[in-house]
Formats: C-alpha cells, structure tokens, sequence
C-alpha cells in the first residue's frame, strides 16, 4: 500500500471512523469520521479559496514568483523555458547569479531532475541546452548552505517537522568509504553515483572512496538530503521557533493553500528567524505525510489525525 494511504487510513481508524474504498486503484476512498463523510486522496490537498491553482506548487518558477512578490526569503532564481529559450537571454540571466548553482526541473520531485553545484555560465548553458528539451521548464537558483528542514503547516500552525540529514558512509574502521557505501545500496531504493561529485565532497571533507574511517566516524555523501540514498530524519517539531512558524505559514498563505509541506534551509530552526540567514527552497502542496511517522530519529507525529479533524471541522 502507498505510505500515505497507509498512515491516513490508520489515522481514520484509530480515531474510531471507518474507510469505504471508492477507486482504490486511484487511492480515492471515503473516511466516514467524528460524523462526518470526507473525500480522501492519498495525495491530501486543502486550498484556501477554491480557486487556487495546482500549479502554484507544483512549479517552481510560479512558487519562486509568488514568495518574491510577498516578499518572503528565497534563493535568487533565474526561469527557462522550451518554447522561448534562446541563449543570449539565458546567459544574461544566468550571469546575474552568484555561483555555484543549482539547476533543477521546474515541475520535478523526489529529488529528480536536478543538477547542483554548477561552477559557472558556460556549464549552465551545456546543462541547460542538454535537458531542457527533456523537461520543457527549468529553474537556476543559487545555492544556499546550512541545516535542511521540512516543515508540514496547516491553517496557521506547524504540526510537524523534520531535520532532513543528508545520506552519510558510518566507518566501522576496517572497511573503505567505498565498501560501506556499496553494502548502504543494499538497503536503499537509488543509487549513489561514484562520480566527481562525489569525490569532490569527499575531498572537502579530507577522505577519499578508499580511505578507512575510525569506527563511528561519519562523510557525508550527499549534500542534500535524499531518503532514497540513504537520508535520514530527525523530529524537530517542539524546537521550531514562533518566528520561523510565523514565516512558514506566511509562505502558505503566498501560495493560497491551508496544507503545505516546505523545504527551508537554515542555521537551526529553533533560533529566532532574524538571528541568521533563512531561505525558502520549495513548498509542496501535496505534502508527503507518512515521513513524520516513525523518522529516524525522534518520535512519531500524527499528522494525518491533525489534518482529518481540521477537514471534519470545515466539512
């Protein structure tokens, strides 16, 4: 069963409703609970008029355009287009950029489609030129360094959030970086490419593939965080502090949604917003709920109970 049907349908049940499958090959069912009938999907959606558009989160160009015009912290974007691409224009506005940059599918997800750490405006162009045929719309955007978070809001408050911590090697002293990585796929859905980018942060971080590390000794392998390769999680909601909920919920209302799940890079999200730097990556309108039950570290958030009581209450 997919993950977020599986925790909704717990939450249903555990808070003495039942389900009625409607098109469970579509993950479409009613939840009959606190007495009321809801239309469920396993991708939850909940608007704030009924008007607003899918495509506000779905894209990131339009989101990058909407926390701008709101005035809400993000990376400096540049957007490219299939249809009207042409590279006198794209070098221009990639020249504004402050390297490096990452370039990413404007409509992708499951980190999917993106290319980091460009060194400058002749590799974007190549980038640019190879893959916008394939994915019609791409985002440039400087790169931005800290801690990841994913902050899950609803109406006007967070109700859960993860630390994303980026894939990493465990030494056990005895076997290579290389070693501990090949016996880590065995367990993970992606793969970890031995590529130059790899070797690059490992080189950062003074190790190599062959290096032995101490026992308990940590490289990362990613930058980023990537559950697929291996990422991990941490439970941070009672450490977020009201100055970063305040903004989050902000970011929501930019995008004219009540359920949201956003992507933030910071120093740490418990101190006060105003004492270091802060940006907004993306902002999922359909946020993956079963990532706040059971994370790595930390304990379970029902997130799905809070969100079926919030659509009881509006029913």
């Amino acid at each position: 069963m997919i993950k977020n049907l599986r925790v909704i349908k717990s939450a249903v049940l555990g808070m003495g409703g039942s389900v009625v499958e409607l098109v469970p090959e579509r993950g479409c069912f009613y939840a009959d609970v606190l007495g009321k009938r809801l239309l469920i999907d396993r991708k939850m959606a909940i608007t704030r008029q009924s008007f607003v558009s899918s495509q506000f989160t779905r894209c990131k160009d339009i989101t990058h355009k909407l926390l701008q015009e709101n005035g809400l912290p993000t990376p400096e974007t540049a957007c490219f287009y299939g249809k009207s691409y042409e590279r006198d224009e794209a070098e221009a506005q990639l020249a504004i950029l402050r390297y490096p940059i990452i370039l990413k599918d404007a409509q992708g997800s499951q980190s999917l489609g993106i290319f980091p750490f460009v060194k400058n405006v002749t590799e974007a162009i190549v980038i640019l030129e190879r893959e916008l045929p394939k994915y019609k719309s791409m985002v440039a955007q400087e790169m931005v360094f800290g801690r990841e978070y994913r902050v899950l809001v609803l109406d006007e408050k967070v109700i859960g959030a993860l630390e994303m911590i980026p894939p990493y090697a465990k030494g056990d002293g005895v076997s290579t970086i290389r070693q501990i990585i090949e016996e880590k796929q065995n367990m993970t859905r992606r793969r970890t490419e031995f590529d130059e980018g790899l070797n690059r942060l490992l080189d950062e971080q003074m190790v190599a593939l062959e290096s032995v590390m101490p026992k308990d000794g940590i490289a990362y392998i990613k930058r980023s965080s990537c559950l697929a390769e291996g990422g991990e999680t941490r439970d941070v909601t009672d450490d977020v502090h009201e100055s970063i909920e305040r903004i989050c919920v902000e970011a929501s209302k930019a995008v004219g949604k009540q359920l949201v799940g956003i992507d933030i890079i910071c120093e740490d999200v418990s101190l006060e917003l105003s004492s270091q730097t802060f940006d907004i990556l993306e902002i999922n309108g359909k946020p993956d709920l079963y990532i706040h039950y059971e994370p790595t570290h930390g304990r379970t958030r029902n997130v799905a109970e809070d969100i079926l009581r919030f659509m009881a209450a509006a029913a």
